[in-house]
């Protein structure tokens, strides 16, 4: 049922973002990053989330401690009306459901800059909750890219590289790397919390919004699995 219209979707995408590159024209290096380019994909997310999950590009804060970088997508339950002029225009761990970084064409030096900014995300939250070093953090985080000239083996071992220069513990890495049209990196707890890349081609954008779901539901409460209405159970290469 949902596997054409989200292929069509993921093509929106990479021909919104082409369109928008080209009206920007070249950016300079040390330059921040120009998120309306990705525009189009705020707007898919906004209209495929239910109502009660809220957006934000910002700052993550817990009791005592910010996260010094700014986060390209917060989804988070936005409690009031007034929760970010009560926050101070922050967005407090405890209501984070998923962070979301956007890239263009990923490359190594990306993942390791993502894995330090995962680990201290992931850090926030666990200082303010009683979270074991084996256990899942709930504060998910996506790193989300439009293509990689890279092959999504190379970005799965630099995953493991940044995390052994950096002391990174498991439960403190990338949750799931996407690379639309391409396929996905996503952490196995069934297998101790390695990862795996499957590449799922054209169907990517599909299953990056069934992850997003099941991420963001933690309490079971969402009351819809995208997954029973997949018209073809397909095969993926897995690696």
């Amino acid at each position: 049922m949902f596997e054409n219209y989200f292929s069509e979707k993921s093509q929106e995408l990479s021909t919104s973002l082409s369109q928008n590159l080209e009206k920007r024209g070249i950016q300079l290096p040390g330059k921040e990053k120009d998120l309306t380019v990705f525009k189009e994909l705020f707007t898919f997310l906004k209209e495929h989330l239910p109502d009660h999950y809220s957006l934000a590009t910002g700052r993550v804060r817990n009791t005592k401690h910010v996260l010094n970088k700014n986060c390209d997508i917060l989804i988070y339950n936005k409690w009031c009306q007034k929760f970010l002029d009560m926050t101070g225009g922050y967005i407090l761990s405890d209501f984070v459901n998923l962070v979301i970084n956007i890239e263009i064409d990923l490359t190594t030096e990306m993942i390791f800059d993502n894995a330090n900014t995962v680990n201290a995300l992931k850090s926030l939250y666990e200082l303010e909750n009683n979270i074991e070093s084996d256990q899942v953090i709930p504060l998910y985080s996506v790193l989300f890219s439009y293509r990689s000239a890279i092959p999504l083996l190379s970005h799965k071992i630099a995953i493991g590289d940044s995390a052994r220069e950096n002391s990174i513990s498991v439960n403190h890495q990338h949750d799931l790397i996407v690379v639309l049209d391409q396929g996905i990196i996503i952490k196995d707890w069934e297998t101790g919390g390695g990862y795996k890349v499957i590449e799922t081609g054209k169907d990517t954008l599909l299953w990056f919004y069934i992850l997003l779901l099941e991420y963001m539901d933690r309490d079971g409460k969402l009351g819809f699995d995208p997954r029973k209405y997949i018209n073809e159970e397909k095969v993926y290469d897995e690696f």
